[in-house]
């Protein structure tokens, strides 16, 4: 008999071919093989038998058909011709029937029993950066400034504004007010130094203390505002000291200034450290304060007067009058018989020879009319002016 065929019986006229779920690879058989488990045969007179495909298994001898090799379990996996499933072992896993092979473990996980349908993450403070665990043990703490979530391949370093002094920990801790954590990996949290300061949590940095303010203690959560009376141009001081009095001339009416306020033009102020701008004192009649900012009066000069309080100039003395003293209030017309032209001036002109001033303030002389002379100055009447005699 061929093979794929047998001949069961003496004296055979014909060879029979092997049915499905037998085969026979040999020549001169009285029998054929049921197909082994693992295997099917479909077809009539076969020589062979054919394995079950990878992710399948057959336990049953003499199968005719592929619909015989049944999918293996999920957490389990099978090669080709499988009689049975084989479970995955430790540090693998399958959750998919019907599979070749097992996974392992991903990187943050571990697998710690055979044919398991999943893995399982490493708890949150802890991390695993390798792959093919088999116990929780391979999960390791992770170290102080960092942190870990659930299934962590790696720590998490703790970021700017937070810090862990602690290991195997899940969070990092935000910076108290009054502190900062600068960087990543922080283990502790750092005071706000002198100067410094900041309210909030949670912060990188501390703020340097505003321009009028000054932090004299370390760790604060307030900055201290420099009293009435002082000011502070500079930000980051940290000392009382540093906040200045007020000069004279100036006045700070608001704690926490970072500027002093001038008194105005025609005022001014002698004293440091004023508090108001009633400090300001009014210049006096006579007197002008030509700047913002200033510590005293000044007199109005020879030629210029002022008759009243609060002013920024001296008025200059008209034509017609003068002023011969300093921090006057007023200024003085020209007598008959004197005149002054100009402004500013701090005495009269007498009247030449040949004229008269009549009227007191005048800013000129008068001639004698044509016929008439006067051999005198200063004269302070027309009269003065005499006809000329016969001849």
């Amino acid at each position: 008999a061929s093979p794929g065929h047998y001949v069961g019986t003496n004296g055979s006229t014909a060879q029979i071919p092997c049915d499905a779920g037998t085969w026979n690879n040999l020549t001169g058989q009285s029998s054929c093989i049921d197909a082994s488990p693992g295997y099917y045969v479909d077809t009539n007179g076969s020589t062979s038998q054919t394995p079950c495909d990878a992710g399948t298994y057959n336990p049953s001898n003499g199968s005719n058909s592929s619909s015989d090799c049944g999918d293996v379990p999920a957490g389990n996996y099978s090669g080709p011709g499988a009689s049975a499933p084989t479970p995955c072992s430790i540090g693998t896993w399958q959750d998919q029937a019907g599979q070749p092979s097992c996974m392992n473990a991903s990187v943050g996980h571990y697998v710690d029993t055979n044919g398991s349908t999943t893995q399982t993450p490493c708890n949150a403070g802890t991390y695993n950066p390798n792959s093919s665990s088999n116990s929780s043990a391979d999960c390791l703490d992770t170290p102080a400034g960092n942190y870990s979530g659930a299934g962590a391949a790696s720590p998490t370093q703790c970021s700017p504004g937070t810090w862990q002094n602690q290991t195997g920990q899940s969070s990092c801790i935000d910076a108290n007010p009054g502190h900062y954590a600068s960087g990543y990996g922080n283990t502790n949290e750092t005071q706000c130094a002198l100067g410094t300061w900041t309210d909030q949590s949670g912060q990188s940095s501390c703020t340097p203390a505003s321009p009028g303010y000054y932090v004299d203690t370390n760790g604060s959560t307030s900055q201290t505002p420099c009293g009435l009376g002082t000011y502070n141009p500079n930000s980051g001081s940290s000392d009382p000291l540093d906040c200045v009095q007020a000069s004279p001339g100036y006045y700070v009416d608001t704690n926490g200034s970072s500027t002093q306020t001038p008194c105005g033009l025609g005022a001014y102020n002698p004293d440091s450290g004023s508090t108001s701008s009633t400090a300001c004192i009014t210049a006096d009649p006579g007197h002008f304060v030509p700047s913002y900012g200033s510590s005293s009066q000044s007199e109005c000069q020879l030629g210029t007067y002022q008759p009243s309080a609060g002013q920024s100039s001296c008025i200059s003395a008209f034509p017609g009058y003068y002023v011969d003293s300093v921090a006057s209030t007023s200024q003085t017309s020209c007598n008959p018989g004197t005149y002054q032209p100009h402004y500013a001036q701090t005495g009269c002109l007498i009247a030449d020879a040949g004229h008269y001033v009549e009227q007191s303030g005048s800013a000129s002389q008068t001639p004698c009319q044509a016929g008439t002379y006067n051999p005198n100055a200063e004269s302070a009447l027309s009269s003065d002016c005499l006809e000329a005699e016969p001849g």
